[in-house]
């Protein structure tokens, strides 16, 4: 007679036997938060339940921790995206230049860009209100480097301090707009709207500005 044996997971660091426990958390959020349950991420994990509570008491603490992560690495991959100056790359270069690290982030970790851009039903007020925090924080930064790339576009080609009819304060806005919707195209209907398609069309409006 023949007997199928449970499986054990091997020993891990507890640190990344966090990290892998929350990244199975993640897997399962396209499906909605109700699916984020204590057995479904054991499950996904392929460990068994208490290896799951001796790092997480509960599931709200689980899930506490990983929008915690997540937000903090959406952050970061936005940030990094942004250009410091105009030193060595044009203002419109610059500007699709960022779009492409950004629209790149997106497709390395797309689970967490739904989680940002597309949020599903259930997302917590609480990580909805910390995204529109940081989105605020970064819009202030773009609306600042636009309203530098005007002036440098003036100052470098029409001789002027800044374009005229150009809002820096709208054109942020119009900035941040376009990194999103390309954000979103990306993980809805990748296989129509590619990296290097999007890059293409931001880069063409960024040149329009000359």
């Amino acid at each position: 007679m023949s007997t199928t044996r449970r499986k054990y997971a091997r020993r891990l660091p507890p640190q990344e036997r966090r990290e892998q426990l929350l990244d199975a958390a993640l897997a399962l959020i396209p499906a909605g938060f109700d699916a984020v349950t204590m057995e479904s991420v054991a499950n996904r994990a392929q460990v068994t339940k208490p290896v799951l509570y001796d790092l997480f008491a509960n599931r709200g603490e689980l899930i506490g921790a990983l929008l915690e992560r997540e937000a903090a690495r959406a952050t970061g991959q936005v940030l990094a995206a942004l250009p410091t100056d105009f030193a060595t790359r044009s203002p419109d270069d610059a500007f699709a230049d960022a779009v492409r690290v950004f629209v790149n982030a997106v497709v390395q970790a797309p689970d967490r860009w739904r989680l940002v851009l597309l949020p599903p039903e259930g997302t917590p007020r609480e990580f909805r209100a910390q995204v529109e925090l940081v989105r605020a924080g970064v819009l202030a930064q773009i609306e600042d480097l636009a309203a530098l790339g005007l002036k440098e576009l003036g100052l470098k080609e029409l001789g002027l301090e800044e374009l005229d009819g150009l809002d820096a304060e709208l054109l942020g806005h119009a900035m941040l707009a376009l990194a999103e919707m390309s954000g979103r195209l990306v993980l809805t209907d990748p296989g129509k709207f590619t990296p290097d398609r999007l890059v293409a069309f931001v880069s063409r409006i960024a040149h329009g500005l000359r």
